[in-house]
């Protein structure tokens, strides 16, 4: 009742105040990978970023939600894993890796990352990197990179302090979140302190959704969550050149694995639970200057530890059942990378890197002995970037990678023993050329030819029994074409791109037979190189303010993949999890000098979810709102509404999303 009266007071609060404009957060330059050039307006090819006003303009809490913004990038789901996940011009979040200031922190064992436990109020923004990247990120970048950018204070005390509620669409209380930045710069050093805790307990469903056995409507079962997380940086800066941070990440999560709620056969309802999802990452970031040159040093410890309990049925209570499991994870990485660079002249630029990552993943099931994993991944790359004229840039990079497997060890009835061991290496050129159409906008053809080497989990999973190893898996390769431009015309920014991508030795869960595994109740597939996979299509972003109160935009994104092997059977073998068409719009109308309406809806197509065409989703289309005001003083209230219209959708069959549900948030800032 206490919560439904602050909800109450808020939309009271909406009718006589409204948004003040808030002041650009800056971004930790240090953590920033991007293709640059001599002179201003360096160009981005191709890629997109979203920073912190349009995080919460979009009411975008976690990282998975928020990449949606963006052309090219559809939100997906892992459902049986309750993950969220994206999707880069087709590419998954283990070929488009997640970095945090350029250091990887995606999980050692499989390559990915849940986004829906990385949450974005302490970043400054999120870029993306599409098909052409730098090669200074390092190996496994096939389809691109994800950088995650934190913050970097400009004033002697600057933050923000926030909180919000939520509600299902019978205006019930689903749980709360809390938020605090806050930084200090005294020129010689500074100081960022983020922390947020995130609660909530349920979400619900679309009136709209028919009922299953093991799924009866209204509020979803084990559908909570709860993610806490705490990041300092501590950064000196002695001159105007140099700057040595020292940034420390705390993640701590827990949530529910909502069952299989659909009605395709050969599936099994898992009863799962997830007491702990912890993530630490502890990082140093330096760069000095010598003159016209630099050296930028990246190093880093990152821990993951998380445990899954697969329990009877829908009590969760009793663990008697075949499938029934306690089952813990105990990983951890380190590494770092040397970047230097130099101007060799007026017009270029020379940048070299080494990177040098070893991933450890520990792993155990109730009392069965601990099995060990290990990899180690090689990486150097160069960058050379040449000003012709005025107007023209040439980028040319490559890079050579290697990954060493040094341990998988295997547990079965005879005991632990050991896996095929194997050695893979790769080289990565590309080619840019950039012409500066306008001050802020440029046009561009790019050619990159990129790699990615198969996880940990891709070569020696068994998924609980529902797959069977591959030792002998392959790395993916893929050859990117893109020509594109980005310019302001008459008033409207607009952002556009073609692109081609030939990929061969795909892998990707491969439907087989289900007497393979040992869940004989499941599924069962086998992670392979698929063979070739051609994927062409078009990105489109536009903005503009065709009234002085009223802004729209939004971006669409045309994707056509085909598996074009030559061998029949191969061929056969149908293509997953992404749309062919996404559209997102949205319009804001500033009714008043203090008074501010968003109204946004996204569009996707259908998606398969299985390589035999079995199970997939239909098309939707979810619609929001949120209506926001300054009270002054640095302090706003919003209000709003996901999934306006109550839509019944699901990125995966079986796991339907929330329905209609309302929020409401208090920020104060500083």
């Amino acid at each position: 009742m206490k919560r439904m009266v602050m909800a109450g007071a808020a939309l009271c609060a909406l009718s006589t105040a409204a948004q003040a404009q808030q002041d650009e957060i800056s971004p930790f330059a240090l953590g920033e990978i991007v293709v640059t050039a001599p002179g201003e307006g360096a160009p981005q090819a191709g890629g997109s970023e979203v920073d912190q006003a349009e995080l919460q303009r979009f009411n975008r809490e976690t990282v998975g939600r928020a990449l949606s913004l963006m052309p090219g990038v559809v939100t997906g789901g892992v459902g049986a894993r309750n993950e969220q996940a994206f999707f880069v011009r087709g590419f998954d979040l283990r070929q488009v890796p997640v970095f945090i200031d350029g250091i990887p922190v995606y999980v050692s064992y499989d390559g990915y990352a849940d986004m829906g436990r990385f949450n974005t109020f302490d970043l400054a923004e999120i870029q993306v990197a599409k098909g052409f990247s730098s090669v200074l990120y390092g190996p496994n970048t096939l389809g691109g990179a994800v950088n995650l950018i934190s913050r970097r204070p400009g004033a002697k005390l600057e933050g923000n302090v926030g909180g919000g509620l939520y509600y299902d669409r019978d205006m019930n209380d689903e749980g709360y979140r809390a938020s605090v930045n806050l930084g200090s710069n005294q020129g010689l050093w500074y100081a960022q302190l983020g922390g947020s805790y995130l609660d909530r307990r349920h979400f619900s469903l679309s009136d709209a959704y028919t009922p299953t056995a093991a799924e009866n409507g209204g509020v979803r079962g084990n559908s909570y969550n709860t993610d806490q997380k705490l990041n300092l940086k501590l950064a000196y800066t002695p001159n105007a050149t140099d700057e040595y941070a020292l940034n420390y990440v705390v993640q701590r999560g827990e949530k529910g694995n909502p069952p299989y709620a659909g009605s395709a056969s050969g599936v099994s309802v898992r009863y799962w639970q997830w007491p702990s999802w912890d993530k630490d990452s502890l990082y140093f970031i330096s760069k000095t200057a010598f003159g016209d040159a630099y050296v930028k040093v990246r190093a880093y410890y990152d821990t993951f530890r998380n445990s899954l309990f697969s329990y009877d049925d829908a009590t969760y209570s009793t663990m008697t059942k075949r499938y029934a499991f306690k089952s813990w994870y105990d990983d951890y990485s380190y590494g770092g990378s040397l970047e230097a660079g130099t101007q060799l002249g007026a017009a270029n630029t020379l940048k070299a890197s080494a990177h040098y990552k070893a991933d450890f993943h520990r792993e155990h099931d109730n009392s069965d002995p601990v099995q060990h994993f290990e990899d180690r991944t090689y990486s150097i790359g160069v960058e050379d970037t040449q000003r012709i004229g005025a107007r023209i840039d040439v980028v040319a990079g490559a890079s050579y990678d290697r990954r060493d497997g040094r341990r998988a060890e295997d547990y079965g009835s005879a005991g632990i023993s050991d896996f095929e061991l194997g050695k893979a290496s790769s080289f990565n050129p590309q080619l840019g050329l950039f012409y500066k159409s306008a001050d802020d906008g440029n046009a561009y053809f790019t050619i990159a030819r990129k790699s990615r080497f198969p996880t940990i989990k891709d070569r020696y999973s068994y998924s609980f029994g529902t797959s069977v190893p591959n030792p002998d898996l392959k790395a993916e390769y893929a050859t990117h074409y893109q020509l594109g431009i980005a310019q302001a015309w008459h008033g409207v920014q607009i952002d556009a791109a073609l692109y081609y991508s030939d990929i061969s030795d795909l892998i990707q869960a491969v439907s087989i037979d289900p007497s393979r595994c040992t869940d004989s109740g499941s599924s069962c597939t086998q992670k392979q190189n698929v063979g070739d996979v051609s994927s062409q299509g078009a990105d489109l972003g536009l903005r503009g303010r065709p009234l002085a109160s009223l802004e729209l935009g939004g971006n669409y994104t045309w994707l056509d993949r085909r598996n074009v092997s030559d061998d029949p059977e191969i061929r056969k073998i149908r293509l997953t999890d992404v749309p062919r068409h996404k559209l997102f719009v949205y319009g804001q109308w500033d009714a008043t000098s203090v008074l501010s309406v968003v109204a946004s809806a996204e569009y996707n197509a259908d998606r398969l979810n299985t390589t035999d065409g079995r199970r997939g989703v239909p098309s939707y289309t979810v619609a929001n709102l949120k209506l926001s005001a300054a009270l002054g003083r640095g302090l706003s209230v919003e209000a709003g509404a996901n999934n306006l219209f109550d839509r019944h959708y699901a990125y995966t069959e079986g796991f339907p999303e929330a329905g209609r549900n309302f929020f409401s948030n208090l920020n104060y800032r500083f």
